[in-house]
């Protein structure tokens, strides 16, 4: 269960995760809950601390840039190592001492620095070891494909990502474990199919497990932080893949596909609808706002994609659309007479 978010100052969220633990120790708490209570807490952001995390994103996104140029650019990095004899195991060893050292440093400063400073200093110490990992398997020529550099990768920034308690760290495990999935069925599919499943329809699987990764998440209150951006990276490869399947359904190449009439993946439109409308009326059944939110907004790409696909050069657009806006009026209307219920059951109950 995840608690509406309570922006406090900064002395505020002290006392009151001061008296979180002490409800814990107490057993008046269990450690979940008091997880929650903790994710619920959010510091208040003045005018300057805003403009200060915008410097500090740009700063990163130039340290990136200047990461990539000197790290992506084999000329320079050939240069470097002709002019200090070095070979790749070598960089890989350099790499690796600065990232301990740098996730050392940061560790110690933690409680002196913004949460925005310290993921962008996460996100530093995780790009060099990256490059660790990169020039190690380029020294011990592991395998041209990148699978094995991406299947340590992925590992190694998820156990980091729980010891260091980073949300950047654990983007980042999601963005390799996308990557991973994608490099590791192309290697293993045959006829451009990965157990019989095309792309769209292996990352809509993918999406499930995620999403199965998420729900382990709440019952484990060591790893809950990230809770809800698995949550979230789980919904959208879902639902995306969803789409893609209504589009392009099952097939294993495009000169297949477009040998085939749009109807005949119809049943995957209906399919996608279907789970589209089942997740908007869950989430407001249970007051889950992420649900709710992607099903309307995949239920409204379900019907532009299908009137593009279908009806674009038959139907009057006004028509078209005159029938989307009473439709959605008629949710609208829908939701609002529960949201009435809703308020006049709680004002009854708590008379």
């Amino acid at each position: 269960m995840h608690l509406p978010i309570m922006e406090v100052d900064k002395n505020e969220q002290k006392v009151l995760e001061q008296a979180i633990t002490k409800w814990e120790q107490a057993g008046n708490l269990t450690a979940e809950q008091a997880a929650n209570l903790r994710e619920s807490l959010e510091p208040k952001h003045t005018d300057r601390q805003q403009i200060a995390q915008y410097f500090f994103f740009i700063a990163l996104f130039c340290t990136l840039l200047a990461f990539g140029a000197i790290f992506l650019n084999e000329k320079l990095l050939e240069k470097i190592k002709i002019y200090f004899s070095w070979n790749d195991l070598v960089i890989a060893g350099i790499t690796a001492a600065l990232s301990v050292l740098w996730f050392w440093y940061t560790g110690k400063k933690r409680d002196r620095i913004s949460p925005v400073a310290y993921e962008i200093n996460m996100v530093l110490g995780g790009l060099a070891v990256l490059t660790s990992l990169l020039y190690f398997c380029k020294e011990a020529r592991i395998d041209a494909t990148y699978t094995a550099f991406l299947s340590l990768s992925l590992v190694i920034l998820a156990i980091l990502a729980f010891l260091l308690r980073s949300k950047a760290l654990w983007i980042g495990t999601l963005i390799l474990a996308v990557t991973w999935f994608g490099s590791f069925s192309t290697w293993q599919s045959r006829d451009n199919l990965f157990i019989g499943m095309n792309y769209p329809m292996r990352y809509t699987v993918f999406g499930l497990l995620i999403l199965g990764i998420a729900f382990i998440q709440t019952k484990i209150s060591q790893i809950s932080f990230t809770q809800r951006i698995t949550y979230i990276a789980g919904l959208t490869l879902f639902f995306s893949g969803l789409w893609g399947i209504s589009i392009f359904g099952n097939y294993n190449s495009l000169t297949e596909w477009q040998q085939v009439r749009q109807i005949h993946v119809l049943a995957y439109s209906l399919i996608f609808a279907a789970v589209s409308a089942v997740s908007f009326y869950l989430g407001v059944r249970y007051k889950e706002e992420l649900a709710r939110d992607f099903g309307v907004l995949f239920l409204l790409i379900n019907l532009y994609t299908r009137y593009f696909e279908y009806f674009w050069d038959s139907m009057n657009k006004g028509i078209f659309f005159s029938i989307l806006a009473i439709t959605f009026g008629l949710v609208g209307r829908w939701l609002e007479r529960n949201n009435r219920k809703r308020r006049k059951t709680e004002a009854v109950n708590q008379a």
